[in-house]
């Protein structure tokens, strides 16, 4: 599903584009519908991806296109994606 791609802290949009096989204009409409998007910007206004934000787009990826969801069910599995990581940390055992 996705190639092998160089490990470094950030990425431009071109070459997110082309590691998770989805074009420009669709990320950026992404970043629009989905709050968990946001990458970072420079002065001049170029995106600068980071390595979770490729992770993030690869599982909006997976639920519209394999999965089939409509933009506001793949937000709403996202958000409780998100929601649920931080009660996971929450659960562990205290160190004594």
């Amino acid at each position: 599903m996705t190639k092998d791609y160089p490990s470094k802290l950030y990425y431009s949009i071109s070459e997110v584009a082309s590691i998770t096989e989805v074009k420009a204009h669709v990320l950026r409409y992404w970043e629009t519908e989905f709050p968990t998007l946001r990458p970072k910007k420079t002065r001049n206004g170029s995106r600068r991806y980071r390595q979770g934000d490729i992770e993030e787009i690869l599982a909006i990826k997976n639920l519209l296109y394999v999965e089939g969801f409509k933009i506001a069910g793949a937000r709403k599995m996202r958000k409780q994606a998100r929601s649920k990581k931080p009660a996971a940390e929450e659960t562990r055992p205290t160190q004594m």
